[in-house]
């Protein structure tokens, strides 16, 4: 994973960067890699070209997890993992959403707190976690991120709320001393690597 971290920005702010980030990325190829594009366009797949463009012009979709679901449930398609609030996306799901609904990258935030991890920031709802996945025709999710949990009695509730599973305040002591001690509020987002090639190869 390509990591980049982003001290003193929020969710919208990890937001536009993730975007210009994956756009910078299909750029760069575009400029210096042509003939071989030019190559796999011809022999894989006639439409590469003309999707990496796709992507580096599009403003990508931004909705929130319970829209994503309000539209896979009222899409009349029988999934393979069926939908409701509360699971995961899968592939199956992302991809209707960025080929059938949107055409294009779709950025999805407000996941449910149960299915992210007990660092990302909690929601006023109570509910959701200000997690985000960057969502791509063809291969679903490359990019996912969060804003961090900055408030100390926050995480350490959380991290008590999950010891049902596992997790052991005893083992996080230097973690909520990050947030005792000055930590300040923060986002960042990894990159899938062999999802970024798999994009840009066809």
């Amino acid at each position: 994973m390509i990591e980049p971290e982003m001290a003193f920005c929020d969710l919208n702010d990890n937001q536009d960067l993730a975007e210009a980030f994956l756009k910078s990325q299909v750029e760069q190829v575009i400029d210096a890699c042509g003939a071989d594009l030019d190559f796999l366009t011809k022999w894989y797949d006639p439409e590469l070209r003309k999707t990496l463009d796709g992507l580096v012009n599009a403003r990508f979709e931004r909705i929130s997890y319970t829209e994503a679901i309000d539209l896979l449930n009222k899409s009349g398609k029988t999934f393979e993992f069926p939908t409701h609030w509360g699971v995961d996306l899968q592939s199956e799901h992302e991809r209707y959403l960025t080929e059938e609904v949107f055409k294009k990258p779709v950025i999805v935030t407000g996941y449910p707190k149960e299915i992210k991890a007990f660092y990302m920031r909690a929601n006023d709802d109570g509910k959701t976690v200000s997690a985000m996945d960057v969502l791509a025709p063809r291969i679903g999710e490359v990019i996912g991120g969060s804003q961090r949990e900055e408030r100390h009695d926050v995480l350490l509730a959380r991290i008590r709320e999950m010891a049902a599973h596992g997790l052991k305040e005893e083992n996080y002591w230097w973690y909520l001393d990050l947030r005792r001690f000055g930590g300040v509020y923060h986002s960042g987002f990894g990159m899938g690597f062999e999802r970024m090639l798999m994009y840009l190869t066809a």
